[in-house]
C-alpha cells in the first residue's frame, strides 16, 4: 500500500488546482516523504451529490467563529481528506461536501481567486441535485455575508483552514480508508458507503447511468435493513445484528455484508424454478418471480446495484407506497398496520418476511400470507408482558424461525403449513386497562371484526384472530 500522508491549508489545496509545475514556495503541498503531492482535484462519477444544507452551512461558521473567538492564532481543522491520485488527477473520494462548501465560500468572499477558478474549472457538478444545492447555499451564503462582508473574510481565513490529506495510488486503498473512518458533515450511512463500492466496480463506460440509477432509488436505509434481517437470521448462520442506535456498528454490518463480502462476475440472479414433465418426457420450466433472492450471493458492481433496485421497487410497491386494486384485502392491511401503535421493531420484522415471500412466490396467495405472517410476527405484542423490545426480535426469530420458514418452502402451501404451526399465546397482564396492548388488541379486534368482550380478550382472542386469519378473507 502506497499511501502519502499531508497537512496543508485550505488555501493549498485550492491553489492551480494541485498541479505541481505550478505551484511554487508555501503552496507546493509535502508529503511526509518530502514528495510533493499533484494532480488536479476531481469528482468521480460515482460519488453522491452535493447535500450540505443550511444546518451544516451554519454549523461550520460558527465552528470558524467560536474558534476564531477562542483560540484566534491556531488554524481551524477541517479533519482528513481522501483523494486517490491517478492520470494526473486527485479523485475525491471523501471530502467533496466540504471541499464544494469552501470553494462556495471562496467564489463570495474572494472573487476572482483560485479558489473560484476551482469551482468553475476544476470541480464540475452534473448531478441536478448537486447543482441546485449549489445554488441554494451560493443563495444562502450571500445572504450571511451581505450583512458583514469584511468580517467574514477575515473570519474564514483559507490560510488558517487546515486538512490532513491522505492519497493513495490505489483505489481499492483509497476506499479501505473511507470505510473504516468517521466522516465529518452529514454522516455516511451504509448505503452511502456501499454505493460508491459498487460504483467503481461497474465499467467506467456505464458508470454514469447506472450511478443515475442509484440515485433514482431514494433512501435504501429502511430496504437494507429489511435486508440484512432476512439474510442474518437463518438457523444455518444465525448473526445478531447491533442495535438501530449502534450506528457505527450497523454501518460496519452493511459494508461488510454487501460490499467487502461481494464477489467478483457477473450479474446474477437466484430464485425458485420448478419444473413440469409431460407424459410424452417433454420438459417446461417456469420462475415464479424474475427477480432476486434474498439470500443469495452477490457480486460487485451491477449485480448488486440491480439486487438493491428490485428489492427496492419491492419495498416501494407492497409496503411504502402500494398501489394495488387487483388486491383491495392486502392493501387494506398494510395500511392498516402501518398506523400500529408501539410495533416499530416487529414492523421490521414483518417487512423483512413480506420481501422474502415476494421475492420467492410473487403475488401468489399474498394476501393469505400477508395475515398468516401478522399472526406470527406481531404475536409478541400480546405474548409480552408490557413493551417489545429489539433485542427480543432477534431471540423471536431463534425460537420461532418464520425467515427460514418462507426461505425453505418451494410452495406458498408448504409455507403456510410451517406458519399455521404456530400456536399464538395471549399474556394476561395490563388488559384491564388503556395500555398499549389492549389498544393493539382492541384494534386487532376491529379490523379482523372479533366480537369479543373485553373480559374475553385472554381465554378467546388467540382463537378468534387464527381462526380468521386461516378462513375467511379480509
Amino acid at each position: 500500500m502506497t499511501v502519502q500522508v499531508a497537512t496543508c491549508s485550505a488555501a493549498q489545496l485550492f491553489s492551480s488546482h494541485l498541479l505541481g509545475d505550478q505551484v511554487t514556495g508555501d503552496a507546493r503541498i509535502l508529503s511526509s516523504d518530502g514528495t510533493a503531492i499533484v494532480g488536479e482535484l476531481t469528482i468521480p462519477e460515482y460519488q453522491r451529490p452535493y447535500c450540505w444544507q443550511d444546518t451544516q452551512l451554519s454549523a461550520l461558521l460558527q465552528d470558524i467563529t467560536a474558534h476564531s473567538r477562542h483560540r484566534p492564532a491556531l488554524s481551524y481543522y477541517l479533519g482528513s481528506l481522501i483523494l486517490h491520485q491517478a492520470h494526473g488527477q486527485l479523485n475525491i473520494i471523501d471530502g467533496q461536501q466540504r471541499i464544494t462548501t469552501l470553494a462556495l465560500m471562496g467564489c463570495l468572499l474572494q472573487p476572482h481567486s483560485e479558489i473560484q477558478a476551482s469551482l468553475l474549472q476544476g470541480l464540475e457538478y452534473e448531478h441536478p441535485i448537486s447543482q441546485q444545492q449549489i445554488k441554494h447555499n451560493l443563495k444562502w451564503l450571500k445572504e450571511k455575508f451581505s450583512s458583514q462582508p469584511e468580517y467574514w473574510q477575515g473570519l474564514v481565513d483559507f490560510n488558517k483552514l487546515q486538512f490532513t490529506l491522505v492519497v493513495t495510488q490505489s483505489e481499492d486503498d483509497a476506499y479501505r480508508f473511507f470505510e473504516t473512518q468517521n466522516t465529518g458533515g452529514v454522516r455516511l450511512g451504509g448505503p452511502d458507503i456501499i454505493k460508491a463500492h459498487h460504483l467503481r466496480a461497474v465499467d467506467k463506460l456505464h458508470q454514469k447511468p447506472f450511478a443515475k440509477q442509484w440515485e433514482s432509488l431514494g433512501k435504501l436505509d429502511d430496504t437494507v435493513s429489511a435486508l440484512l434481517k432476512g439474510r442474518y437470521w437463518q438457523r444455518i448462520s444465525m448473526r445478531e445484528l447491533p442495535s438501530h442506535q449502534q450506528k457505527k456498528q450497523l454501518r460496519d454490518c452493511i459494508v461488510s455484508e454487501f460490499a467487502q463480502q461481494t464477489g467478483k462476475g457477473e450479474d446474477i440472479a437466484f430464485g425458485r424454478t420448478y419444473r413440469y414433465t409431460g407424459l410424452s418426457g417433454d420438459v417446461s420450466h417456469h420462475q415464479a418471480q424474475q427477480g432476486y433472492d434474498v439470500r443469495q450471493p452477490l457480486n460487485a458492481g451491477v449485480n448488486t446495484i440491480r439486487y438493491l433496485s428490485y428489492f427496492q421497487g419491492l419495498y416501494n410497491d407492497y409496503w411504502e407506497k402500494p398501489d394495488l386494486p387487483h388486491l383491495p384485502g392486502y392493501h387494506s392491511l398494510i395500511v392498516w398496520l402501518k398506523g400500529m401503535e408501539g410495533c416499530g421493531y416487529l414492523e421490521g420484522l414483518y417487512k423483512a418476511c413480506l420481501l422474502l415471500y415476494i421475492s420467492q412466490f410473487g403475488e401468489n396467495q399474498l394476501e393469505q400470507a400477508a395475515k398468516k405472517l401478522f399472526l406470527v410476527v406481531y404475536s409478541r405484542r400480546v405474548s409480552n408482558q408490557k413493551a417489545v423490545r429489539e433485542k427480543s426480535i432477534y431471540a423471536f426469530t431463534r425460537e420461532y424461525p418464520v425467515l427460514d420458514w418462507i426461505g425453505l418452502s418451494y410452495t406458498p402451501e408448504q409455507c403456510f403449513a410451517y406458519l399455521d404451526s404456530f400456536v399464538l399465546m395471549v399474556e394476561g397482564s395490563n388488559l384491564d386497562k388503556n395500555s398499549v396492548k389492549k389498544r393493539f388488541m382492541d384494534k386487532v379486534c376491529e379490523f379482523f371484526v372479533l366480537e369479543l368482550k373485553p373480559g374475553q380478550y385472554k381465554d378467546s382472542f388467540a382463537q378468534a384472530l387464527t381462526f380468521k386469519v386461516a378462513g375467511d378473507p379480509l
